[in-house]
């Protein structure tokens, strides 16, 4: 995670620095993976403008405070980029607790082969294809983690795979029928 603290007229202190980063270890418990954090502080004529921007698994989340005390302009914004990140958390447990009521995954094994020779055991998996756009299943495709994920496209009506080259660029798999 890289946190990038800068100042606008204002000299950030290893205090300042320090207090920052101690508030912001708080996101960890709502994303997986963060990427990077900005935070600037502006010293205005009678007020401190903290900004915070926080890119995390797929979304962006930003907050601002002001305040005559530096600390509770910092406080300000961290609370609201803590509440977008709760809201953004919540969001995806309600979409995965309704995948799981709509069915769950089932494997079963298949039939060996009839040849001799020794396979390996290969597995077929029942899937539910929720509806979604490409978008959504992307986005629910990295909040999973998964290496691919099947979706009924909401906009064609017809089942689509999404999935993630080794650049980091997504993919959506129309097939033509």
């Amino acid at each position: 995670m890289q946190i990038d603290i800068s100042g606008s007229r204002i000299c950030i202190t290893e205090q300042i620095d320090g207090y920052i980063k101690k508030k912001l270890s708080t996101l960890n418990k709502y994303f997986r993976r963060i990427l990077s954090i900005r935070v600037t502080i502006k010293a205005e004529k009678d007020a401190y403008l903290s900004e915070i921007s926080v890119i995390a698994d797929g979304v962006t989340v930003h907050g601002s405070g002001i305040d005559s005390d530096l600390y509770n302009s910092i406080e300000a914004a961290i609370h609201k980029v803590n509440r977008q990140a709760k809201k953004h958390k919540e969001k995806i447990k309600s979409h995965r607790s309704r995948d799981t009521l709509a069915g769950k995954r089932t494997s079963y094994p298949s039939s060996p082969a009839s040849s001799g020779a020794e396979h390996k055991t290969i597995y077929t998996s029942k899937e539910i294809a929720k509806p979604m756009t490409a978008d959504e299943a992307v986005m629910q495709l990295e909040m999973e983690g998964s290496r691919f994920f099947i979706f009924l496209n909401s906009n064609t009506n017809q089942i689509n795979v999404a999935y993630k080259k080794e650049n980091g660029a997504f993919v959506v798999i129309e097939p033509q029928i």
